[in-house]
C-alpha cells in the first residue's frame, strides 16, 4: 500500500509538471519570448565574473543561462515545468524529513508555494532568478536536515549561510529559519530541551548572522542600494521595484513545512481498502486541479492576457511571420497603437495593406508609424516599420534607446541584432563587427552572427541581400531632420528622392487617409502611376468616393477614376444614413465598420491611443 502512495505522489508531481507545460507551451508562450528578448547571455569569463561579483549574482547567472533558451517556446515551457516542479519536490522530501515519514501528509500543501510561484511567473516583471533562488535554498537545507550529526549540524548551518547568500540572495533566511525549526524538532523528538542556552544561543548567532550580511555586503561594496543587498537576485524586471511580494512564497514554505511537520502522527489503524484509497487519490488530484484552474486559469491567465496578445504580435513581427499576424487579427482586430502597427506592416509584407487596413481597427497615424517614447517595448516594436521603410537611422535610434531602457540594466539581443544590421546597411562596419563580437559569444546568434560577417566591407553581397540591399538602395544621401510631428512629409521626402519606393508610397497613402488628411490624398493619388494596380485599392476607392461626392454626383459617369458600382452604392446608403438620422453611430457602425467612411467620422484615434497605451 505505501509502494501504491509512493507512486501516487509522483504521478501527481508529473500531472502538475504536465499542467505548467502546457500552460506556457499553448497558453503563454510568448511571455518566454519576451523574457528572451531583453537580454545577452555571453560564453565568456567577463560575463561570469561581472554577473556573479555581488549578492545572488550566481542565481542571476543561472536564471539568464536558463532564459536564454526562451527562444524556442517548447524547451521554455519544460524549462518551468521542471524549475516549478522542482520546488513542490523539494518541500515535499523535506516534509518529510521532518516528520521522519513517508505518508502522504502534506502532499497537497506542498503545491502551493509552487502555485504561488507560477502566479507569480504570469507576470512578464517576475524574473525566474527568484526561483532558481528558491531552489538554492530548498537544496540547501535539504542537505542541511539530512545530516545525522547535531554537530554536523549546526556547522553546515553556519558555513552555509554565507555561501548561500553569496549564491542565493536573500532567501537565506528561509533555510536558516529551517534549518533551526529541525534542530528544535529533533531536540523534542529526542526529548531533549528545546529552550537549553546552547540552543537559543545558536538560534540567535545564526538570524543575526544572516541579517548582518547585507550590512557588511553594503560596506565593502557601496555600488548598489542596501535594499538590492537584502533581496539579492533581481526577482523582478523593474529592479528599482520592491519585490516583496516574492516573499509570499518563502513564508508559505515556511509555514507549511512547520505546520505540517508538528502534525501528530495518526494512530495506526488498519490498511485502507483499494477503492478507498483510489478514491483518497482522485479527491487529491481534483482539489490541485480545481487549485490550478481558478489560480492560474481564472485569475493570473486573464489578468495578463492583453500583454501575451501584445508580445504575439510583437513576436510574429520580429520573427517575420506576416501571415501569422494577419490570422491572429482575423480572430480578433487588435486595438493597441503596437499591435496595430504590427498588423499594417504585415499588410504591407503580404501586399493587402491598401486593400484590407480598414477591414481591422484602425486607430489613427500612431498605428501605422509609432511615436518614440522614452521606453523599452515600445521603441522595439515600433522602430519595425521604420527599419523596412528605410529609416535606418531612425530604426537604429529606436533599437538604441529600446536597450538602454531595459528595466534591469540588461543588453537586449534583439536590440544588438538590430544594431548590428543598421549599421551594416549604413556602412559603418567597425560597428557592426563591434555588435557582431557580441552575439559571437552567444548560442543562439552565433551562426547569424557568423554568416552576417561575411557581408562586412562588402557592398556587393548586402546589396544583393533581398532585405538589406533593398533598405540601402532606398537611403537617401543627403542628411535632413526626422520629425515625429511630421510623418508624411518624411514619407514624402523618401518617395520624391526614390520614386519607385512602393513601400513609402503606400505608408505615406496611409498615413494621409489615417490622419484623415482629405485635402492632400488626391494629390499624393496622382503618384500611384508610379506602380501598377490590378485596380484602384478599395480604401483609396472608398476615400475618392467620398471626397467627389462633396461637391458631384457619386453615381455621375463623369467620375475621373474606375471605382467598383458596390463601393458607389454603398456610399450612397452611408450618405443617406449618416444626413438622415439624429444618432447614425449605432446604425453605421453595424453595417458599414469595415469602411473608410465610417473611420473618417467616429474614430477619435487622438482620444483612443491616451486610453489604449499599455503600461510596462
Amino acid at each position: 500500500m505505501q509502494k501504491k502512495f509512493s507512486i501516487f505522489h509522483f504521478q501527481l508531481s508529473i500531472i502538475f509538471g504536465l499542467s505548467v507545460f502546457l500552460f506556457f507551451w499553448k497558453l503563454f508562450p510568448y511571455h518566454l519570448h519576451f523574457k528572451e528578448q531583453f537580454q545577452l547571455f555571453l560564453f565568456t569569463q567577463d560575463y561570469l565574473v561581472e554577473t556573479v561579483s555581488r549578492p545572488g549574482g550566481f542565481s542571476n547567472y543561472v536564471s539568464y543561462f536558463f532564459t536564454q533558451f526562451f527562444i524556442s517556446s517548447f524547451v521554455g515551457a519544460l524549462l518551468m515545468s521542471c524549475f516549478l516542479t522542482g520546488i513542490q519536490l523539494l518541500i515535499y522530501a523535506i516534509i518529510r524529513k521532518f516528520r521522519k515519514s513517508k505518508s502522504s501528509v502534506g502532499l497537497l500543501l506542498s503545491f502551493l508555494p509552487a502555485l504561488l510561484y507560477w502566479y507569480f511567473l504570469c507576470d512578464e516583471n517576475t524574473q525566474i532568478a527568484g526561483v532558481i533562488a528558491l531552489l538554492l535554498a530548498l537544496i540547501s537545507t535539504l542537505i542541511g536536515i539530512s545530516l545525522k550529526s547535531h554537530s554536523a549540524r549546526r556547522i553546515y548551518l553556519f558555513a552555509s549561510i554565507p555561501i548561500l547568500y553569496w549564491l542565493a540572495g536573500g532567501v537565506v533566511l528561509l533555510s536558516v529559519l529551517l534549518l533551526i525549526v529541525y534542530d528544535l524538532y529533533s531536540a523534542k523528538k529526542n526529548q531533549l530541551s528545546i529552550f537549553n542556552f546552547q540552543f537559543l544561543i545558536i538560534s540567535i548567532a545564526a538570524i543575526g548572522f544572516t541579517i548582518s550580511l547585507p550590512f557588511i555586503t553594503k560596506y565593502f561594496l557601496a555600488q548598489y542600494t542596501l535594499e538590492r543587498y537584502w533581496w539579492g537576485p533581481d526577482y523582478v524586471f523593474y529592479v528599482n521595484d520592491s519585490p516583496f511580494a516574492i516573499s509570499y512564497s518563502w513564508i508559505l514554505t515556511f509555514l507549511i513545512v512547520v505546520g505540517v511537520s508538528f502534525l501528530p502522527k495518526a494512530k495506526s489503524v488498519k490498511p485502507k481498502s483499494a477503492i478507498r484509497s483510489f478514491s483518497y487519490s482522485i479527491i487529491q488530484l481534483l482539489i490541485l486541479l480545481l487549485c490550478i484552474y481558478f489560480v492560474i486559469l481564472k485569475n493570473a491567465y486573464p489578468q495578463n492576457l492583453v500583454k501575451e496578445e501584445i508580445m504575439a504580435y510583437d513576436y510574429h513581427c520580429r520573427m517575420q511571420n506576416w501571415d501569422k499576424v494577419i490570422k491572429m487579427a482575423d480572430r480578433k482586430s487588435p486595438t493597441i497603437p503596437m499591435t496595430v502597427a504590427c498588423l499594417n506592416l504585415a499588410l504591407y509584407k503580404t501586399g493587402q495593406l491598401p486593400d484590407k487596413m480598414f477591414s481591422y481597427y484602425q486607430n489613427g497615424p500612431e498605428g501605422l508609424l509609432p511615436t518614440f517614447r522614452r521606453d523599452f517595448m515600445i521603441p522595439t516594436v515600433g522602430g519595425e516599420p521604420y527599419f523596412y521603410l528605410g529609416f535606418v537611422n531612425t530604426a537604429q535610434r529606436f533599437a538604441f534607446e529600446a536597450m538602454e531602457s531595459i528595466p534591469d540594466y540588461q543588453k537586449g539581443v534583439r536590440s544588438i541584432k538590430r544594431l548590428a544590421e543598421t549599421n551594416l546597411i549604413n556602412g559603418n562596419y567597425e560597428a557592426a563587427a563591434k555588435y557582431l563580437n557580441l552575439l559571437e559569444k552567444t548560442l543562439f546568434y552565433k551562426k547569424w552572427a557568423k554568416d552576417t560577417r561575411t557581408y562586412l566591407y562588402n557592398d556587393a553581397k548586402i546589396e544583393a541581400h533581398p532585405t538589406w540591399g533593398e533598405i540601402r538602395r532606398f537611403q537617401i544621401d543627403e542628411d535632413f531632420m526626422f520629425s515625429d510631428k511630421e510623418k508624411d512629409m518624411m514619407l514624402g521626402i523618401f518617395f520624391q528622392r526614390h520614386p519607385d519606393n512602393r513601400m513609402a508610397y503606400e505608408y505615406l497613402m496611409a498615413y494621409t487617409l489615417l490622419d484623415k488628411d482629405i485635402r492632400n490624398f488626391p494629390i499624393y493619388f496622382q503618384l500611384k502611376k508610379n506602380f501598377t494596380y490590378s485596380e484602384i485599392p478599395k480604401s483609396w476607392q472608398e476615400a475618392l468616393v467620398y471626397i467627389w461626392g462633396l461637391q458631384h454626383d457619386v453615381m455621375d459617369d463623369s467620375l475621373p477614376f474606375p471605382v467598383r458600382n458596390t463601393i458607389k452604392q454603398n456610399a450612397i446608403d452611408y450618405a443617406r444614413i449618416y444626413t438622415s438620422m439624429e444618432s447614425p453611430e449605432p446604425t453605421l457602425r453595424k453595417q458599414f465598420p469595415k469602411t473608410y467612411w465610417y473611420y473618417l467620422h467616429f474614430r477619435d484615434f487622438k482620444q483612443t491611443n491616451a486610453e489604449q497605451m499599455p503600461q510596462y
